[in-house]
């Protein structure tokens, strides 16, 4: 919501009036809810910022937002409402005072609210649902994307030379194992695992889904190999995460069983056998494959509740997640009924591998809706802050994001299937703007015309665009190293979500702005 909806909203309510303010010193939180009363975010005026808001705005969309007089226990002006979600409104900013931040980065600037305010944020529907699936029928059909149509496999394929092309890779060179250089005896198992495949000329592909939050990794193995002897927290050859009940085609299986050859809708690799439930046939596939009703995770990480079920014990869901929704009463679910909780089918894994599926509870105050979000600015904003801080995560290791599959969950949320990586998602068929030969002024101009959320790219790092404030322009981004625009020299590893501007330095002494290849508006 707009600033203009917010300040206006407080006029229609008569939240406000002139025998309200006090001295200079006092300060006030607007907060502002969903359709559903759920608090979205929160600013902070002072009593000049709201008079002039208050004497330049007309009156309308009353009912999203409310005004507290700030002090030591948010003493609401007007009517009175749920007192923990006054405590969170004021909290919302002034918790920012102990939290670390990029060069030129405010508290205010770390909520999401400070950007809709923004004339590069709106309100309005950019696409239809019936549109966004356009979109994602014309990705799948444009070949740069290197997307795969799940959908359209069938048939069969021939196993011997697939698993043969697999096991014939070039060692990787570079990496570490625990401290130490990789010897090309792990690399030769690796092959080995491969060759032992139970594969034949013909056989038929399969079907799934995820019943883990998982990886693909460009080979089957289970440690992490990392590029710096010194750093256990990177896995160099991980390809992309897989989210619960995320769809798969599934090939062949490595000759210990414990990883199985699988294709996303973004990418292909090895993916743990153990996180995978198998469909009977195609047709059972499809059956699940688009639920009429479902539960899309909005949080950036949701966990179930504590369960003797170890299928369903505190698992977890990651933000973009579908998982379709029960409409009927089922009665006793895990032993509890399920009141003030959503029902949705989980799916889950038999010993023999075989899918299935079983009801599980979530609970009704976990950040989650029913169906996909409406695709405004506004709520790609809302959505991407909601990540702030957050470790990165190099493939989706560590239950984590890197900087393109950031983006892809957040426009999950409102039905996208956008391509895995920087130089595929610019390939797409949106509204794509190649900035490469432009002078840092050109580039500008480009960014003053450019909706928040739309996606900006350098080569090897994309960010979600933010706004302009005071001649700075503003990304928030999931990033592993980058140079601070006040230390020119100093390489540092924020390895996180973070809002930083495009003063920002690489590490070879040019800045994020000059750098920037392509600016992708989804539309």
């Amino acid at each position: 919501m707009k600033l203009k909806a917010i300040a206006a909203a407080l006029i229609a309510a008569a939240v406000i009036a002139p025998s309200a303010y006090a001295a200079d010193d006092v300060r006030y939180i607007c907060a502002y809810y969903n359709d559903n009363g759920a608090l979205i975010d929160a600013k902070q005026f002072n009593e000049n910022e709201l008079k002039n808001v208050l004497d330049s705005l007309a009156p309308d969309d009353a009912a999203k937002a409310k005004l507290f007089r700030w002090n030591d226990t948010l003493q609401p002006v007007g009517e009175m409402i749920v007192s923990d979600y006054t405590r969170g409104a004021g909290d919302v900013l002034n918790n920012m005072d102990s939290t670390f931040k990029a060069p030129n980065v405010t508290n205010e600037m770390c909520v999401a609210s400070f950007w809709h305010n923004k004339e590069s944020c709106s309100d309005e529907i950019v696409m239809t649902a019936e549109e966004i699936a356009a979109f994602n029928r014309a990705v799948l059909d444009t070949p740069e994307t290197y997307t795969n149509d799940l959908a359209a496999v069938d048939g069969t394929y021939n196993g011997v030379m697939l698993a043969e092309l697999n096991a014939n890779f070039e060692s990787p060179t570079g990496l570490y194992l625990n401290g130490e250089p990789v010897p090309e005896s792990y690399y030769e198992a690796i092959r080995e695992n491969i060759r032992k495949s139970p594969v034949t000329e013909e056989m038929p592909y399969k079907f799934g889904f995820a019943v883990n939050r998982t990886v693909m990794k460009a080979y089957p193995y289970e440690d992490y190999l990392s590029d710096d002897p010194s750093d256990p927290e990177w896995d160099n050859l991980v390809s992309s995460g897989v989210a619960v009940n995320e769809p798969l085609v599934l090939l062949f299986t490595t000759g210990d069983g414990k990883f199985t050859m699988a294709r996303s809708q973004c990418c292909s690799g090895w993916v743990p056998t153990e996180d995978i439930a198998i469909c009977k046939d195609k047709a059972e596939w499809e059956k699940y494959l688009n639920p009429d009703k479902f539960l899309l995770v909005t949080g950036e990480k949701i966990y179930l509740e504590p369960s003797a079920d170890a299928d369903l014990n505190e698992k977890m869901l990651t933000m973009g997640t579908v998982l379709p929704l029960v409409t009927d009463d089922p009665g006793i679910v895990t032993f509890r009924l399920p009141w003030n909780n959503y029902v949705v089918k989980m799916p889950a894994r038999n010993e023999d591998g075989s899918f299935y599926q079983k009801d599980a509870l979530i609970p009704a105050n976990r950040d989650v809706n029913v169906g996909y979000l409406p695709y405004t600015t506004a709520n790609v904003v809302t959505q991407a802050f909601k990540s702030l801080g957050n470790r990165y995560g190099w493939g989706g290791m560590m239950n984590s994001q890197d900087c393109s599959s950031y983006a892809r969950e957040v426009y999950r949320c409102f039905g996208f299937e956008l391509a895995r990586n920087t130089t595929w998602q610019a390939a797409m068929p949106a509204e794509v703007t190649d900035m490469s030969k432009m002078t840092d002024d050109e580039k500008k101009a480009v960014l003053d015309t450019l909706p928040a959320g739309t996606i900006l790219i350098f080569p090897g790092h994309e960010m979600i665009y933010l706004g302009e404030d005071n001649g700075l322009y503003y990304t928030i981004n999931d990033v592993s190293s980058l140079v601070p625009p006040n230390q020119p020299g100093v390489i540092v590893k924020p390895r996180s979500v973070i809002v930083n501007d495009l003063s920002t330095l690489r590490g070879n002494g040019s800045t994020w702005l000059g750098n920037l290849s392509h600016a992708v508006v989804i539309k």
